[in-house]
């Protein structure tokens, strides 16, 4: 069972945030429930209010996603700085919000190789990690702790907060999202009664995923579970990467008050790596080797050295950091439409071709498609082109357009020219010029999109 346990006196007043109120309520009285837009902004402001806790993360797959994800076991403390302004990892300039400590151990779904262990810690210094293949301590500024966490397994254990501010801070905290997100019932955590919200992220080109759940607690809104749901990323060569449910839950925690509450629970954190010998059997444990005065100064295993962060040079990453481009030539190919006839980009040279990136499951994409019907149906006759290429699809596209009369081409199968054309969010609408250059790019379902594709559409017509 999971237990959580919190101060009655912080629960009281985090209780307004969550909107909930408990006890007997008078005949003039009504229970307050909030949106789902309303429950994620509490939870951004309690996280805010928390001064020091600990807590348990457990994270494994469900679906095709258990088959490829470790299964992660840790233990968490983090203490709030007494500068910072949110409630993520770090803000926007890259300075820490939190003192952390990360201590556990990830395995793999088949059970058929032993656990490995990670540490990792920042504090007002320097961000560290153990690394085991280099057999050192790896460590950095506290300016780098969201690459330096990626770069450990510790980043299993943390994703949700580094994350927290690109997931629902900036967009959902500062801003209101095209689509809100939605409260979607009660669910019981172990012993902790929490509500369920539902972030569409078609719009969010930060993460591969295309839908959140986040589990909020209903006494004081922190969160209890992240699910991030998959379907069917790929890789550079076309591997499925991703496909189901990514489950991070948290559990057991504690507030803490006072130095020594918590240096003794970062101690206690420290111990769940006890019966781990970082190099030789006979080790001290990682929990003997910490300095309680300085408990967020993570220190280096016995036989370990000191190395300096080096950023990895990771193609993925670089690739996902360069924006894509325009005024260059779009990557020709060739899809079937749902009658089986074949279409290639390049047999339309001399047209204007709108290309639109969807899927059915895509609120946001659904909600730009008038938009490009009415593109189709303004400039039908001329030299224009609207084209949904339909990609990481689970659904009927064809149905769904002629059920909503949509009838500018369809293609089909979509995926791999989504990768060449480095579509990571949809919708995505590129327009291809007469001679087959890409001159514009438009990703989202903004307020401004019929207009800017008209304009642009129009330019172009008035130059031949």
């Amino acid at each position: 069972m999971l237990v959580v346990s919190v101060f009655g006196a912080w629960l009281s007043a985090s209780s307004v945030a969550s909107g909930y109120q408990f006890g007997p309520l008078n005949d003039d009285e009504e229970e307050v429930v909030l949106s789902g837009l309303e429950l994620l902004r509490a939870a951004d402001a309690a996280l805010r209010e928390v001064t020091a806790m600990s807590f348990t993360i457990h994270r494994e797959g469900a679906g095709a996603q258990a088959t490829r994800e470790p299964v992660t076991e840790a233990r968490v403390v983090m203490v709030r700085r007494d500068a910072a302004t949110r409630a993520g990892l770090q803000d926007d300039n890259g300075t820490p919000q939190w003192d952390v400590a990360a201590f556990g151990r990830i395995s793999m779904p088949s059970g058929e190789d032993e656990y490995w262990p990670f540490a990792f810690a920042v504090d007002g210094e320097h961000a560290r990690y153990v690394d085991q293949v280099q057999v050192a301590l790896v460590e950095g500024p506290p300016t780098s702790a969201a690459e330096i966490l990626a770069d450990s397994s510790a980043s299993f254990a943390l994703d949700w907060l580094s994350d927290w501010e690109s997931l629902v801070a900036r967009p959902i905290v500062d801003d209101t999202p095209r689509v809100e997100p939605k409260r979607d019932g009660a669910v019981l955590i172990g012993d902790d009664a929490t509500t369920a919200v539902y972030v569409d992220l078609a719009e969010f080109p930060s993460t591969l995923a295309f839908g959140a759940w986040w589990y909020l607690g209903k006494r004081d809104s922190l969160p209890r579970r992240l699910e991030l749901v998959y379907y069917d990323v790929r890789d550079n060569e076309n591997n499925s990467v991703g496909d189901g449910i990514s489950r991070l839950t948290i559990s057991d925690i504690q507030m803490l008050e006072g130095a020594t509450d918590i240096a003794d629970a970062v101690v206690h954190a420290a111990r769940i790596l006890d019966e781990t010998n970082w190099l030789q059997p006979g080790d001290a444990p990682i929990a003997t080797l910490l300095d309680t005065s300085i408990p967020f100064s993570l220190p280096a295993p016995e036989g370990f050295q000191t190395v300096e962060y080096e950023p990895p040079a990771d193609e993925r990453q670089a690739a996902a950091e360069v924006a894509p481009q325009v005024d260059i030539p779009a990557p020709d190919f060739t899809l079937l439409d749902p009658q089986g006839n074949e279409h290639t980009l390049s047999d339309y040279r001399g047209k204007i071709v709108i290309l639109d990136f969807w899927a059915t499951w895509c609120g946001p994409c659904l909600a730009v498609m008038p938009d490009l019907q009415a593109i189709h149906d303004q400039y039908k006759g001329q030299d224009v082109l609207m084209v949904g290429v339909n990609a990481w699809e689970n659904g009927d596209p064809e149905a769904l357009m002629s059920a909503r009369n949509w009838d500018y081409l369809l293609l089909l199968n979509g995926d791999q020219v989504a990768a060449d054309y480095q579509v990571t969010g949809i919708p995505t609408m590129v327009v291809v010029d007469q001679s087959g250059m890409i001159v514009q790019r438009k990703v989202g379902a903004g307020p401004n999109v019929r207009q800017e594709l008209a304009t642009t559409i129009t330019g172009l017509l008035s130059q031949n």
